[in-house]
């Protein structure tokens, strides 16, 4: 019954083309009307494997539709789960980046005054070596071997009173 269906639609399909003498000539010669129906018959089976071809496409893309979606949504949530935390991370980074920087600048301050402070150290010491270079090492052996002369027999007499 199905191939009569399929017949009377291609029949159908024929009434509404023209008719001139070649057209009729191909349709009454042999086995022109049975290559026509076999075409028709292939183009009907051709067009039912398109369609399902484009609802299997149709499946896909609300597929992909659907998944791009839920992809949109996770982000979302990531974002506004992560961004709060995220921000206060970074403003507590900022907060310890100006305390090291201020760290640095006392730091900065120290060594500023260790540097001064060795500055001086070495000026005095300069100075001493000035004053050591200066002084007269020979009279000074002298006066000490002078002085150790004077106090050996006033060290033997308070000996004797221990």
């Amino acid at each position: 019954m199905e191939m009569n269906d399929r017949t009377e639609q291609a029949e159908e399909l024929w009434d509404d083309l023209p008719t001139d003498s070649q057209h009729e000539t191909l349709w009454e010669a042999e086995g022109t009307e049975l290559a026509v129906r076999q075409l028709m018959d292939q183009l009907k089976a051709s067009e039912e494997k398109q369609q399902g071809l484009m609802k299997k496409q149709l499946l896909f893309t609300r597929i992909f539709a659907v998944s791009n979606c839920v992809l949109v949504l996770l982000v979302l949530i990531f974002v506004a789960g992560v961004l709060p935390r995220l921000t206060t991370a970074l403003d507590k980074a900022t907060e310890s980046l100006v305390k090291v920087d201020g760290a640095l600048d006392d730091f900065g301050k120290v060594f500023d005054n260790v540097n001064s402070l060795v500055d001086s150290s070495s000026k005095a010491v300069e100075q001493t070596m000035d004053k050591v270079d200066q002084m007269d090492i020979e009279s000074l052996n002298n006066a000490i071997s002078d002085l150790n002369d004077v106090v050996a027999p006033m060290a033997e007499f308070f000996g004797r009173f221990r």
